[in-house]
């Protein structure tokens, strides 16, 4: 098996090490050209090589103290979730650089091209297995590696990665850590999902002449603004990627003005509307099925509430709560973004007097039961696609409580109307189409989201509408994994 299971910790350094980071930043005074490293120099036709300048050795040791320092605070943090989430022990050490012999002969012959895939969790690596396969399509006799952040995406794709592909954990942004990586993958090109930007990283590419695609690249006013206050070390980053392609224009015009060469800016539109398409995926639950073992027909109403956070379960069961007096057979189907907040979300279910069932204690041994469940609280990953199929009414979480949002194409690809809250700060081009088209419903609050709700199951007319709008939005925009993989591909001939 080329790759195995699972651990987790977070996207910071474990110590600093001085001598290590000054033996990878060698003094050049600043715009002076650094010479690449011999054996490394097979892409310096790059623009990436050509005009790199290296950051003065004072800003690279200073974030990495910074980086070291951020690790020591958030540590205690990063073990409690590594506790919670479980079997964090195997891999555990991948994320500093240190690798299984078993791994390291597996990589060690290199009589094909090699290309680095980092996918940082769940959403990044749906869109990265879909890449893949355009990629091999592409390049069939590519060797492919990837590497995630979290346990949860480091999950999903050990379960759908070809057995082909290689899967690692992403090491942590310190020197060695990175240069133990680099010396072990040892890729032709590197690619980036969506904002995975850590400067040691990318220095350590440029060094080495090996060129950076940042694709799906989201970049908000907001994270520009913050980037920009880091001054020559946000520019000396920018400058360094060989290739952006662009989620929207106003993410190409951020990534421009971050020092992102204008040349190398393409917007090429949401990967995310590809993966919605059905062909992009094999369905690996049959939700019909498994409502019917707890006593629920597709026939009922159903509310799907996707990738919800801490407080929007509470405004959930209180807004399910008030309408099962109207629509005595509504059921929910809840959703955590974070499987490890199941207890947290059971007991808050309890409190609140609602009949839930887990998925997991849903299986092929569950006879049919008379039991009158009001909810399934879903307990597992990479089934949350299938469950929007069976819904009536859809709400995506992450956008009534805290901020970023989450994906609402894959929500509105099943065929049933989309709810939303306020807070899209990350998927903010695409929930500007959905709204402009009149292809979702975007509420304020949580008596706004019963409103909507409850108008839109006595209304099938409406919900017919919406839907149909969405699916037209989501038709006109795909195509963007084609257009990356073929600026990729133009990259690369042009490298020589």
């Amino acid at each position: 098996m080329p790759h195995r299971k699972l651990g987790d910790f977070g996207q910071f350094g474990v110590f600093f090490c001085p001598s290590d980071a000054l033996e990878t930043v060698p003094f050049c005074p600043l715009g002076e050209l650094l010479e690449i490293e011999p054996e490394f120099g097979r892409n310096i036709a790059f623009a990436t090589v050509r005009r790199f300048r290296y950051c003065p050795p004072v800003i690279r040791l200073l974030y990495t103290i910074l980086y070291s320092l951020g690790f020591v605070l958030l540590s205690p943090l990063f073990l409690y979730k590594m506790w919670k989430r479980g079997k964090y022990r195997e891999n555990f050490w991948q994320r500093f650089g240190f690798y299984s012999a078993d791994l390291r002969e597996r990589l060690a012959p290199r009589k094909e091209p090699r290309c680095w895939i980092q996918a940082v969790s769940v959403g990044e690596v749906n869109v990265a297995l879909l890449f893949i396969g355009a990629l091999q399509r592409k390049f069939p006799d590519l060797r492919i590696v990837v590497t995630t952040t979290t346990s949860t995406g480091y999950a999903l794709a050990y379960e759908r990665l070809p057995q082909e592909v290689e899967l690692l954990y992403f090491p942590q942004d310190f020197p060695w850590a990175v240069r133990r990586a680099y010396n072990l993958i040892r890729p032709d090109f590197i690619v980036l999902m969506e904002s995975e930007l850590w400067p040691n990283h990318i220095w350590m590419a440029a060094r080495r002449g090996v060129p950076l695609f940042l694709v799906n690249g989201r970049m908000s006013l907001r994270s520009e603004r913050r980037y920009k206050r880091l001054g020559g070390l946000s520019s000396e980053v920018f400058n360094n990627l060989s290739l952006v392609c662009a989620q929207s224009p106003e993410d190409a015009d951020n990534f421009a003005a971050l020092g992102v060469p204008r040349g190398r800016v393409h917007m090429t539109g949401n990967m995310k509307y590809d993966v919605s398409m059905p062909h992009a995926d094999v369905q690996n639950v049959d939700p019909v099925q498994l409502l019917k073992q707890i006593s629920i027909s597709p026939a009922q109403p159903i509310l799907v509430a996707g990738s919800t956070h801490p407080g929007e379960e509470e405004i959930l069961f209180n807004v399910f709560t008030d309408l099962q007096v109207r629509f005595p057979r509504l059921f929910l189907v809840l959703v955590p973004r974070h499987v490890e907040r199941t207890r947290e979300v059971a007991d808050l279910a309890r409190r609140k007097q609602i009949k839930f069932v887990l998925r997991s204690e849903i299986n092929s041994h569950l006879e049919q039961t008379a039991k009158p469940y009001d909810c399934l609280i879903v307990n597992t990953t990479g089934e949350l696609k299938w469950f929007y199929k069976v819904a009536t009414v859809i709400f995506v979480g992450k956008s009534l409580v805290g901020q970023g949002g989450q994906n609402i194409v894959e929500a509105a690809a099943s065929g049933h109307p989309v709810i939303f809250g306020p807070n899209m700060q990350n998927f903010r081009a695409i929930a500007r189409q959905f709204i402009a088209a009149g292809a979702c419903v975007q509420v304020p609050d949580g008596d706004a989201l019963r409103r909507a709700v409850e108008e839109l199951l006595e209304n099938p007319d409406r919900r017919q509408a919406i839907a149909a709008t969405a699916h037209r939005v989501i038709q006109a925009n795909v195509g963007a994994t084609t257009r990356c993989v073929d600026l990729i591909e133009k990259a690369l001939k042009k490298s020589g």
